[in-house]
């Protein structure tokens, strides 16, 4: 979301229509304590935009402000339903094979996060001989579980570049790893 503060005169508006958010929260049965924080952001947006953009005050504000949360309500949920959000769950005592000979418990290892940490780690050492520093930043930050746009924000590159530069940092690691 826009950054830049809500003027006076739209935080007074705001204050005004700010029943609106309960009202859309009732009406969709949705509970206040779970689903304010998201709805809110699409309500002040709305505040905003309505000022801004004069060809919307033909409209009732309610109307766009409905239509702004429900933009971001439904963001929302396309973001808790996505594949990576759902997994598909086994047990671990379930058998792997169709005779029940060995169960998954028996055939898995908990993954040691010290260890992989070390490895990242050691990794990390050995891909700086070869790279950039900017390289390393990208390097570092995607490790640590930064999503491409939160990269190219971050180090004020285009998400073109940081794809390009994940490109080359895995054409290094396979050097690094495979000599």
């Amino acid at each position: 979301m826009n950054e830049v503060p809500l003027t006076r005169e739209q935080g007074a508006f705001a204050t005004k229509w700010h029943n609106l958010i309960y009202a859309f929260l009732n009406e969709k049965g949705l509970s206040e304590i779970d689903y304010y924080d998201i709805v809110v952001f699409g309500f002040l947006r709305a505040v905003k935009r309505y000022f801004v953009e004069p060809p919307l005050q033909k409209y009732s504000f309610s109307t766009i402000a409905w239509q702004a949360m429900e933009s971001d309500l439904s963001n929302h949920y396309k973001a808790q339903y996505r594949q990576k959000r759902n997994g598909r769950t086994i047990s671990f005592h379930t058998f792997t094979y169709g005779d029940g000979a060995v169960s998954l418990e028996e055939t898995l290892s908990a993954p040691d996060e010290l260890m992989l940490q070390l490895e990242t780690e050691l990794l990390l050492h050995d891909l700086a001989q070869r790279a950039t520093r900017q390289h390393m930043a990208v390097a570092r930050m995607r490790s640590d579980g930064y999503n491409l746009r939160e990269i190219a924000k971050t180090q004020s590159i285009p998400m073109k570049k940081v794809q390009e530069m994940l490109g080359e940092i895995y054409d290094l690691l396979m050097v690094v790893c495979h000599g």
